[in-house]
Parts: C-alpha cells; structure tokens; sequence
C-alpha cells in the first residue's frame, strides 16, 4: 500500500507540474463585458446585479484553482514530503504519532484522504484567495504565482502551516534543514499552479447565465466545502454593502491604487518576518 500511495502521489504531482509548464504565465483575465465602474450611479439595481455575477465568475475562477492545485500539488506534495521525511528521520521516530495522529513511517489510504480534507484543501483555498487579491502587485508572467506562493508563506507559515513554531512534528522528523526545503518548494508549486490555473480557466469562463451553468461546478463545490463556503458567502455580503454605499468605483483599479496595495503587501511582509525567521530558527535548530 505504501509504494501505491506514493506512487500515485508522485504522477499527481507530475501532472501538476505538466500543468504549470502547458498554462503558466497565463495571466488572470476579468470577467467579460463592462465592469460595474461603467454603470451610471442612478442603475442600482442593475449595479448589483452584474456585481453579484461578476462576484460569482471571480469565485467560481477561484474555485476551480483551489482544487486542481489541491489534488495535483498540495495534497500529493504534502504526502511526498511527509514520506521523505520520514525516511530522513531517526530510527527512534519510526512508529511515533504526528500531532495529526499519523504514524510516522506508515502511510495509509485513511491518513492519504484526511490529508486532502484537512491539509490539501485549506492551503489550496488560502493560497489561491491570496493569489487573487494580490496577483495585480506582483511582477506579471510566470513568476506571478510562485511570488504569491512565497507571499502566502511568509505571512501565514509561522501562524498556520507549515513552519509553526509549536508544531511538535519538527520534533519528531527531520532535519529541519530538508523539511524547511521541501515545504519551500511546495509552496512555490503551489503559487505557480494556482495562478496557472487560474489565468487558464479565466480565460474561457463566461459570466454566469442559463447557459452556463455547467460550468460553475467548481463553485458549487466550493460552497459544500465548508470553510471555502463560509468565506465566498462573506464576500458576497461585502459585495452587496459595497455597491450599497460606493456609488462610482472608478478609480479602485488605478496605477496609485496598485502602488498603495504593493506597499501595504510589503509592510505586511515585513512584518510577519520576525514571528517567520523564528519558527525557521525553531525548526532548523532545534
């Protein structure tokens, strides 16, 4: 069961890879037809009705992204590295509980799916809402993603995963310098596949209609998953307050306004530097 597990896990993960070569540095492309901004203000009604389509193509786009990258990087990446590590860690971790309640050194069809659930899928959902909301500051081109993917690290690793501090698993497998490196990695995959997919399907996503209905699945999906479908219902909320109080949103998408987001990302970076150097310092000397 062991060599089927990662056997499976590794022609994943190739087929990931296969996908950000084949569709990277397809940028994001926005919804077709006129943005709200182009509405007259007195066209309420008609103001939120094509911002709630708008919002569902963005959602629906994001979607789609989170499981293609859940299923061929971050669910097969994170049971490969688990293997590696294992295989890299002293004969006295052999046997010994994960803080997940894994088996060090026993991979299992249970352990493989509750990764997915519970691993593969969160970080999917988090690095690709992370993508989407800061894709415009990022240099564009096939380093877009893995830029967003390193961002995502920098400000979530130490907080979430993979580098929290107080993570007993760096206790029990090893080194921390591998783990460090193998966890880097795919975060940088994870990034490049997000935004693959993510500019591949925007560019052939229709707004919502009758007729388009079939292709809205991912976000059906998204909403049964419960985390992602508490998050995509509190965007819509703030969707319908938003073009509630802003009357003309001209401007949002603006050279200024993009330098502004670039330096809140970079202060938001900076400091999440600290608690991120400590649980790395944790991790590699411990």
């Amino acid at each position: 069961m062991t060599v089927f597990i990662v056997l499976a896990s590794g022609l994943l993960l190739l087929a990931g890879v296969v996908l950000i070569a084949a569709w990277g540095g397809a940028s994001v492309r926005p919804p077709p037809g006129p943005s709200v901004a182009a509405l007259p203000p007195e066209a309420r009604s008609g103001r939120l009705n094509r911002a709630l389509r708008r919002y569902a193509w963005w959602a629906n786009v994001a979607c789609f992204a989170a499981f293609v990258s859940a299923v061929l990087i971050a669910w097969p990446g994170g049971r490969l590295v688990m293997r590696v590590l294992a295989m890299t860690s002293p004969a006295q971790s052999q046997g010994m509980l994960t803080e997940a309640g894994a088996v060090v050194g026993l991979p299992t069809v249970d352990g493989t799916l509750s990764l997915l659930v519970f691993g593969g899928l969160p970080a999917a959902f988090a690095a690709t809402f992370i993508y989407l909301l800061v894709h415009r500051l990022l240099p564009p081109g096939r380093l877009n993603g893995p830029l967003a993917g390193l961002a995502a690290l920098l400000l979530l690793g130490s907080f979430l995963e993979p580098f929290r501090a107080n993570n007993i698993d760096f206790t029990i497998v090893g080194p921390g310098l591998l783990s460090v490196a193998l966890f880097a990695v795919l975060a940088v995959l994870l990034g490049a596949l997000v935004a693959a997919a993510a500019g591949w399907y925007s560019q052939r996503l229709p707004l919502p209609s009758g007729r388009a209905a079939k292709a809205y699945w991912p976000l059906v999906a998204g909403m049964v998953f419960l985390p992602a479908g508490i998050l995509i219902g509190i965007g819509a909320l703030i969707v319908v307050a938003f073009s509630a109080i802003v009357r003309s949103p001209h401007g949002w998408a603006s050279r200024k306004h993009v330098w502004v987001g670039r330096s809140l990302l970079g202060l938001a970076v900076l400091a999440a530097l600290p608690a991120f150097i400590g649980s790395l310092g944790f991790i590699l000397f411990r």
